[in-house]
């Protein structure tokens, strides 16, 4: 059965996760069950590289073979991710993650300065990057609880699941006064 919602913690699982075509993979995963050729087919790829992708990611406990198919002669296995919702923190001490989740702040920096933003790069991508790793020590604290009560949770859609996430964090973040003195460090820097 596929849970709602999995914490994946493993800093390993999570950059093998992060390859783009690995990426592509459990995105095509989220809406239905998919055989080798089918994902290969999409992706442009020759079915031993998707093979390849797929037994990554059944090793790392993303993906499993939900059913098998007779055509002909061949058995067709379909493959679908473990969990509606994967949840990863970019946070867990890893250098190159750390690395990873602060140049993806970078780009936003870019959208800021084509809008006319005005600001001091460093100090505001130390800013967002302290509020975002506080954020993301809260999302993973919730979503571990999801996790664990997921018979509970069973009739929720998935969109409601992560709309409760993002709440639950928000109200965290509310109650914690060094993310508070970030957010209002933000919103001096950030406006017009």
């Amino acid at each position: 059965m596929t849970k709602k919602v999995k914490v994946v913690a493993d800093p390993e699982v999570i950059k093998l996760m992060l390859e783009d075509t690995r990426r592509k993979i459990l995105q095509l995963l989220r809406n239905k069950e998919m055989t080798i050729s089918q994902l290969s087919e999409i992706l442009g790829k020759t079915p031993q590289t998707i093979y390849h992708h797929i037994e990554k990611l059944k090793e790392a406990g993303l993906v499993e073979v939900k059913r098998t198919e007779m055509k002909g002669n061949l058995v067709e296995k379909y493959y679908g991710r473990t969990a509606d919702a994967f949840y990863i923190n970019l946070y867990l001490g890893d250098e190159e993650l750390r690395y990873f989740a602060r140049s993806r702040l970078k780009t936003k920096l870019e959208i800021f300065k084509i809008l006319g933003y005005k600001f001091d790069e460093d100090k505001l991508l130390d800013i967002m990057d302290n509020l975002l790793e506080k954020e993301h020590e809260y999302k993973t604290e919730i979503s571990n609880e999801i996790e664990s009560n997921e018979e509970q949770l069973k009739d929720f859609s998935n969109e409601d699941i992560i709309h409760a996430i993002e709440w639950l964090s928000m109200a965290k973040i509310g109650r914690d006064q060094e993310a508070i003195e970030l957010l209002k460090k933000l919103g001096e820097i950030l406006k017009k």
